[in-house]
């Protein structure tokens, strides 16, 4: 995700990393317990899902997603900054710290954000994999004319072909592999919601 680095650093931002793949219902739910008991009204107008508002009398904050997997957000005032959003930001801190998170300054921010890329890059590959193995794992091919059929077919629904043993046991080693590969998907994909690094997940073998 391309960002502009020189809008977020310099400026009353706070930058905080939370281990959970992308901002969704939990993490909103999480910054509203947080911001509610000083006066903060989420503004429902704002519908975007890549960033929330809140409203408090002539103040307004915003926190915006930089990445995701696991989900980096910074947290700025819309306008000057102000002691009520100064106290904002610091519930959103203790909220996110308190659930296993990070708070990041700017220089820190400005060296993950390459990596915020490399780990979104990652994940989009792992749900293509998820993608393909569980179709694979609710149909099979025909290895003749390429048609799909239920996975208990006992003819192609393409040239209607009656598949034999051999097609069944490439369908069995199919699903198999398929099996596999789905754990391990949903494993990584797990493992970059929660923040771990990179470098520990290359190993894992592409089915």
């Amino acid at each position: 995700m391309a960002v502009e680095r020189a809008g977020l650093v310099r400026r009353q931002h706070t930058h905080l990393l939370l281990p959970h793949a992308s901002l969704d219902a939990p993490q909103r739910a999480l910054f509203e317990v947080a911001l509610r008991p000083a006066g903060w009204a989420a503004d429902l107008d704002d519908t975007s899902t890549m960033s929330l508002r809140w409203n408090r009398g002539d103040a307004a904050l915003r926190v915006q997603t930089l990445g995701w997997f696991p989900l980096l957000v910074t947290v700025g005032p819309m306008g000057k900054a102000t002691a009520v959003h100064r106290d904002a930001a610091a519930r959103l801190t203790s909220a996110v710290l308190a659930g296993g998170g990070k708070s990041f300054t700017d220089q820190q921010l400005v060296e993950y954000l390459p990596q915020a890329q490399a780990r979104w890059q990652r994940a989009l590959l792992e749900r293509r994999r998820l993608s393909t193995a569980e179709r694979l794992l609710a149909a099979r091919r025909c290895s003749y004319c390429g048609s799909w059929s239920d996975l208990s077919a006992t003819h192609c629904a393409g040239c209607r072909r009656r598949f034999t043993t051999a097609d069944d046991a490439e369908r069995d080693s199919t699903v198999s592999r398929a099996s596999a590969t789905v754990q391990e998907a949903e494993a990584i994909l797990a493992d970059l919601a929660r923040g771990v690094v990179l470098e520990r997940l290359n190993g894992a073998a592409h089915g």
